[in-house]
């Protein structure tokens, strides 16, 4: 048994912070096997402490014995938790529709379902999956709202309470600081409301925004792979939304 499926067993204990440190470890299993617990907890964002506590959770009598079995399953070849396309694609699906159970996905859909205007954002990568959900909203929702996926150059307009945001962003959003930090500065009853969908737990930018949904990340065996897994959680996130909102 390697140390994804250890982990895997012990799943049903978890914590938040648990779980914070078990997507790191799929996504990125060097952080771990390469570096000191100090390094390794400060890199995937929790305490030594915590990071003490998740490796005996799964079966290990502290880190070094957890980093060793890693080290090993790595020079096996088992660094791919998901190893087939089938797995991985199976995966995100499953996961995304755990999601939709979730009071944050329900908060989503009543409020698109209480809006006049939708705005979605997302560029680069995210740039699909924002124009998707604002033409599926048009579809099926055009007679009770607007929706409309913003360029870059026109995300700086003036929003009311009327408005909701719908931002895409994979893991740092730096592009919509300047927004965000201008619509924190209006009185509480004029905000639009803002909802986050991202794959980073720790978003900066979550502070500003009403809701936020995080998407499940797998680790892949490419960068360009992993970019192409992260559009397609996008695009499935989007689909579900559209097709459980209509319903």
């Amino acid at each position: 048994m390697n140390i994804f499926e250890q982990a895997d067993l012990a799943r049903s204990k978890f914590t938040e912070t648990d779980e914070e440190i078990y997507n790191s470890l799929i996504k990125l299993p060097d952080v771990f096997s390469e570096n000191s617990i100090t390094k390794a907890s400060e890199l995937c964002g929790c305490s030594a402490a915590a990071l003490t506590r998740f490796t005996k959770k799964i079966g290990f009598n502290g880190f070094k014995e957890f980093q060793y079995k890693l080290i090993k399953d790595l020079k096996d070849g088992n660094d791919l938790k998901y190893a087939t396309e089938k797995d991985q694609y199976s995966f995100l699906t499953s996961s995304i529709l755990e999601i939709a159970k979730k009071s944050e996905f329900k908060q989503l859909q009543d409020q698109i379902l209480n809006t006049k205007y939708v705005y979605t954002f997302g560029f680069n990568l995210a740039r699909l999956a924002a124009e998707f959900l604002s033409i599926g909203l048009n579809n099926d929702f055009g007679n009770k709202l607007l929706s409309q996926c913003l360029p870059y150059d026109l995300i700086s307009k003036n929003y009311s309470s009327d408005d909701t945001l719908i931002i895409f962003s994979t893991y740092s959003g730096s592009t919509y600081q300047t927004l965000l930090n201008k619509i924190s500065n209006y009185p509480t009853n004029a905000k639009p409301y803002i909802c986050l969908v991202t794959m980073n737990s720790k978003h900066k930018l979550r502070k500003y925004c009403n809701n936020t949904i995080v998407l499940p990340s797998v680790k892949q065996a490419t960068a360009n792979h992993e970019a192409t897994l992260e559009l397609a959680a996008f695009n499935m996130f989007t689909d579900i939304l559209i097709t459980k909102t209509h319903s």
